[in-house]
């Protein structure tokens, strides 16, 4: 699955899952989760993608401790980054054993392929709406220093995107249009990157107006 689908899918995890034990994930950590095994791009050649870091038994003990040390939190967070392997195992496989075994697992409904496309942009949908419902789309439309934390899976995305084509050698603006799926799933991520660079802004904004605000005068003993 591409990053639109993966960020999307995290944040409806995350966001539900805390809701049913009572905590509110960050949406820039619900957005976040479900891109961090996809990380192992960063450290290519050292981590070849799509192994350890889309294997069940690196990932549950990692979810684990994250649950023990942070209770709801962590848990909120590791259905994000769980949801990375059901969709992968999806449209794909992944490798649930690995180092040990390179069993692969999954239904290989294709990538790219109408259910994929669905997944998406019916993810993004599913954002849109849930953001709406719950609060999360004034980090867009109004001035809070919070927005600003958005930045980072905004870079993630557009980073892990860049590097993922250079290093397979693809051709992005002629791959994103070579299909007309390919091209919804493009618009998708325009979509998202644009919502998230205006939330960034709007954070960025509040805190200029924040730093402005005269200091409090001293107390007078």
């Amino acid at each position: 699955m591409f990053l639109l689908g993966h960020s999307c899918w995290s944040y409806l995890f995350s966001k539900l899952t805390g809701r049913q034990v009572k905590v509110n994930l960050p949406s820039y950590m619900a957005l976040l989760a479900g891109v961090l095994p996809d990380f192992d791009i960063y450290f290519k050649p050292l981590i070849q993608h799509h192994t350890y870091t889309h294997s069940l038994i690196i990932l549950l003990p990692v979810c684990a401790v994250l649950v023990i040390r942070f209770k709801g939190l962590g848990l909120a967070f590791s259905a994000g980054i769980l949801s990375h392997l059901v969709a992968d195992s999806i449209v794909g496989t992944i490798p649930p054993l690995y180092p040990l075994s390179n069993f692969q697992l999954g239904i290989s409904l294709g990538l790219p392929s109408p259910v994929d496309t669905v997944l998406e942009a019916g993810a993004l949908g599913l954002v849109l709406v849930l953001a709406y419902l719950n609060g999360d789309y004034k980090l867009v439309t109004e001035s809070q220093c919070e927005s600003v934390y958005l930045v980072i899976p905004m870079v993630s995305i557009v980073t892990l995107t860049l590097l993922f084509a250079g290093d397979n050698n693809v051709s992005l603006a002629a791959f994103a249009f070579s299909r007309k799926a390919l091209t919804l799933i493009t618009l998708g991520h325009v979509v998202l990157i644009g919502t998230l660079g205006l939330g960034v802004v709007q954070g960025v904004r509040a805190i200029i107006v924040e730093g402005k605000q005269p200091a409090p005068a001293p107390q007078v003993p």
